[in-house]
């Protein structure tokens, strides 16, 4: 989820862009782009090598984009850094698939039961 957030920032540069800013992470930074969720620390600081300022707009371009996807909504605040909100989403996502997957277990074992 995180890598189609990804390209889908990356593309309001531009396809040859997008795929100069992958290069880039491949040979600068030894960053391949299916690591890029595993390495977010080192997938922000290369991007904010590779386009400057122009970093935090890709960066918050992504954050809507994954929030978007999990359902939540993106609230910056002055303190926290690309990698807390993609740790943030990633936990509201768990959370709202643990609710799911207990919701859909109870569902099947009610589907079992034999009224009384």
């Amino acid at each position: 989820m995180l890598l189609d957030c990804v390209d889908e920032g990356l593309s309001v540069l531009g396809n040859e862009p997008k795929q100069a800013v992958y290069q880039y992470l491949v040979t600068i930074h030894s960053l391949d782009r299916e690591q890029i969720p595993d390495k977010v620390d080192e997938f922000s600081a290369a991007l904010r090598k590779a386009l400057g300022s122009a970093s935090r707009v890709i960066e918050r371009l992504i954050l809507k984009k994954l929030f978007q996807r999990i359902g939540s909504t993106f609230r910056e605040t002055a303190d926290l850094e690309f990698t807390d909100y993609v740790m943030d989403a990633k936990r509201r996502f768990e959370i709202v698939s643990m609710k799911h997957s207990d919701l859909a277990e109870g569902l099947r074992s009610k589907k079992g039961q034999v009224p009384s």
